[in-house]
């Protein structure tokens, strides 16, 4: 408005006569699978016995810390207010992507980070930026990822 509240509001337009089928977006083709379970296997460093308990506790908080899809990002390990990206120990992060949820889980837990990671690649078949930063990605896969990941880990569902 300006200074003398007098409106500006532009009467609305109509748009031109297009066909239907221009803003339908359920016709596109999506270039992602769904993540299915992928059994690990016994050599693969994620199923160290010893591990497995560190590995499964680290995957079920980075699960948490995104379960929200508000929670979640893609394009850097962390972003506070504002979408502006921080360090993943940052006190300012409220979002962060599957990486930077893991790394996360891992600090707070004190237990390492780099099994989950493994673990989580091995469902994912690409390396988790990568995988997560596809614009195609959705919250869901993402969450159905780390849920496989578990499942496959612990052999029990989440």
């Amino acid at each position: 408005m300006p200074f003398d509240c007098t409106p500006i509001i532009d009467a609305p337009k109509p748009l031109p006569a297009i066909g239907g089928d221009v803003l339908d977006f359920s016709a596109v083709a999506r270039t992602t699978e769904p993540v299915r379970a992928r059994p690990i296997p016994a050599w693969h460093a994620s199923r160290r016995p010893e591990r497995v308990g560190a590995t499964v506790a680290v995957l079920v908080r980075a699960r948490e810390l995104i379960a929200d899809e508000r929670r979640w990002c893609r394009g850097s390990l962390a972003r506070g207010w504002l979408d502006i990206p921080v360090r993943v120990r940052s006190g300012f992060a409220r979002r962060y992507c599957a990486l930077g949820a893991i790394m996360r889980a891992g600090r707070e837990l004190g237990l390492s980070a780099r099994e989950a990671t493994q673990a989580l690649e091995w469902q994912t078949v690409r390396r988790v930026p990568n995988w997560n930063d596809d614009p195609q990605r959705t919250h869901g896969e993402v969450i159905a990822a780390f849920d496989a990941a578990v499942y496959a880990l612990d052999g029990s569902s989440v």
